[in-house]
């Protein structure tokens, strides 16, 4: 498996146990990921979902990450 793959399944195991999305910014933030574009490099496998809805940290509504499988928050 690759590093892409590992953090997609590190941010999906997050989301999950969280049972919510978070933008971004948070979640480089929450996870420690080293940098946006290891970020955009998971969102390209197929554990994650990216969509519109209201990120529980920042409060903001954009662009939120969450599971595939699971249910994106409004």
């Amino acid at each position: 498996m690759n590093r892409s793959h590992i953090l997609a399944q590190r941010i999906a195991t997050f989301l999950q146990k969280q049972n919510a999305g978070y933008c971004e910014a948070c979640l480089v933030e929450r996870l420690s990921i080293a940098s946006k574009a290891a970020l955009r490099a998971a969102l390209e496998t197929s554990h994650l979902a990216v969509g519109i809805g209201v990120c529980p940290d920042c409060k903001v509504r954009k662009q939120i990450v969450s599971r595939r499988s699971g249910t994106m928050a409004a």
